[in-house]
């Protein structure tokens, strides 16, 4: 999660969030989760324990199991999970959008938060969730119909360091602690807190003899760290041992409770990290293809799409462009364009599953077959993906630097979509040619979990369907642009995330506890989350007011657990 200030900046926002904070830091977790539980009439459940590490991909993490380096994640959940060989992230590879999935069940597309940072032309609102003051407020922006886990799940529900909270019955923000952790670049210190955060809530409501029914811990160190140093620096280790510790304290004083026994833990990252070693100036790149090909964005009909440049009132200015760098690997750009008539329907469209009629064809009529700002930034050398939206809603073109390729959804009244992709010229963007499982999808139309499994072991898994998906909001950006490997778009950084490569899109997703045997999964979206711990907490809802499935994790159901042992006064 990428906050951008410095180091002084920091320590003098810590001394004014001290202040600001200080008249509510008598208020313990311990006691807030004590209140909250004691207000819970229900008979105590199941909790789920998520562990939601910010910037660790299924690849690192693999490498410190194997490696010996987190012992107590391998004992305690590894060794006995349900495992998700390929989980994909949801596009684009970035915190706040990938979070407001996890917690919603939609797309980016469609709940409200399609990047880190965005632009809403019909608003006329730029928001920037990477600012530090701002970053609490990113749940304003999720639309109204994207009900959060917090707001579903009943009784006790506590987030501890997260961004995105709402409905949270205990929320600690720990502000003052990220503001530290910031300043001293300490970051095995704010997740040491997280955890231990996390124990007291746990303890709080073991006082009242009852449980949370979810406990959501937001560990920031991987990913800062490995923007600083690389995913595969002995400080991105040092970090993960301090979190694997940490994590081991926080089991020991669950099973003093024998809350262990109740609990089910959910390991998942939204994102991984790839490391670079140049930097590109993305407005020069942008800037120097705008220049030679002028493009703007015909929004009349409601689908923004590219078309070249008219010059009627004035020359064009490629400074009227926002190009947004929102994780130092991906780069997002809107062009000049009209505002898009009142007329233009909601700003998110329904969850796959509910789409009632058919995608309407109709296209703006100035848009070219091919747009040459995009072929051109598709051919230079720093670029490895160009995608804008297609001609219709539920289309996406995609540029390569030997090739375009199309996808197009279908939607069909009562029934899931399906995803076609076919390549337009020259040579397949994503190259799913050379693998034995998608090759034969290419030229026709699946549907989505078919899409997934073909395409789980490539470059790009399940992009064929996340893009038409991503692209259905329209404060996503016109054009997206994800660099070649060893490429980053800013100065001073190791690594980065945002692109639409592997490493940065398949993370860790594990489920270990009551109920749930070993083994593993091929492939899943981490979308999936929220429906699978609504089905396995017990709570009702509809699945067709989610984008992600329920992937039963404990298909026979999940033993009676034992009595709550109380925490004493001292724990």
């Amino acid at each position: 999660m990428k906050r951008p200030h410095s180091r002084g900046s920091a320590a003098a926002l810590v001394l004014a969030a001290t202040g600001a904070l200080f008249p509510t830091s008598a208020c313990t977790i311990r006691s807030r989760a004590y209140s909250a539980a004691e207000k819970d009439s229900r008979e105590p459940g199941r909790s789920a324990c998520v562990l939601f590490f910010d910037g660790l991909s299924d690849e690192a993490f693999s490498r410190l199991l194997a490696a010996g380096a987190l012992p107590n994640l391998k004992s305690v959940i590894a060794d006995r999970a349900l495992r998700v060989e390929t989980a994909v992230t949801s596009v684009p590879s970035e915190t706040y959008p990938n979070l407001a999935a996890l917690l919603t069940g939609l797309f980016p597309g469609h709940h409200g938060i399609p990047a880190n940072i965005w632009l809403d032309r019909r608003l006329h609102v730029r928001e920037a969730h990477t600012n530090v003051l701002r970053t609490y407020s990113t749940s304003d922006f999720l639309a109204p119909e994207a009900r959060t886990l917090y707001e579903r799940l009943p009784g006790e529900t506590v987030a501890v360091t997260a961004p995105i909270a709402r409905g949270a019955t205990v929320y600690v923000k720990n502000t003052v602690a990220v503001m530290a952790a910031y300043a001293r670049n300490d970051w095995p210190f704010l997740d040491r807190k997280t955890l231990d955060d996390m124990g007291d809530a746990y303890g709080g409501a073991a006082a009242a003899g009852r449980v949370p029914s979810l406990v959501w811990g937001h560990l920031l160190g991987p990913d800062e760290v490995a923007h600083a140093y690389g995913p595969e620096s002995v400080e991105f280790r040092a970090t993960m041992e301090a979190i694997d510790r940490a994590f081991g304290r926080l089991v020991k004083r669950l099973k003093r409770h024998r809350l262990d026994e109740r609990i089910l833990f959910v390991v998942l990252g939204d994102h991984g990290n790839r490391a670079y070693g140049t930097f590109v100036d993305a407005n020069e790149l942008v800037n120097r293809a705008l220049r030679a090909n002028p493009t703007e964005a015909d929004c009349s009909l409601g689908n923004c799409v590219l078309v070249p440049a008219t010059h009627k009132e004035k020359a064009y200015d490629v400074a009227d462009a926002l190009i947004s760098v929102g994780a130092y690997c991906g780069v997002m750009i809107w062009l000049p364009g009209d505002r898009p008539p009142e007329s233009l329907p909601t700003v998110f469209r329904a969850p796959r599953h509910t789409r009632r009629t058919s995608t309407p064809r109709a296209a703006p009529l100035r848009m070219p077959p091919v747009s040459q700002f995009a072929a051109s930034l598709a051919r230079a050398r720093e670029t490895d993906l160009v995608v804008t939206r297609g001609p219709a809603p539920g289309s996406v073109v995609l540029y390569g630097p030997g090739g375009r390729a199309e996808i197009e959804r279908e939607d069909r009244a009562g029934l899931e979509s399906l995803y076609l992709y076919r390549i337009l010229e020259g040579e397949d963007p994503l190259d799913y040619a050379h693998s034995a499982e998608a090759a034969p999808l290419v030229g026709s139309a699946h549907d989505a979990h078919q899409w997934l499994e073909a395409t789980a072991d490539t470059a790009y898994p399940d992009l064929v369907v996340q893009l038409p998906e991503f692209f259905d909001s329209p404060r996503s950006p016109d054009v997206f642009l994800s660099p070649k490997n060893g490429f980053g778009f800013t100065s001073g950084k190791a690594a980065g995330h945002g692109s639409l490569s592997r490493s940065e899109t398949v993370v860790p997703f594990l489920f270990a506890g009551p109920g749930v045997a070993p083994g593993t999964i091929r492939a899943a979206r981490t979308v999936d989350l929220a429906p699978t711990l609504l089905t396995y907490l017990g709570v009702a809802y509809n699945p067709d007011e989610m984008d992600g499935t329920n992937l039963g994790i404990a298909p026979r159901g999940t033993p009676k657990p034992p009595e709550i042992e109380r925490a004493p006064a001292d724990d």
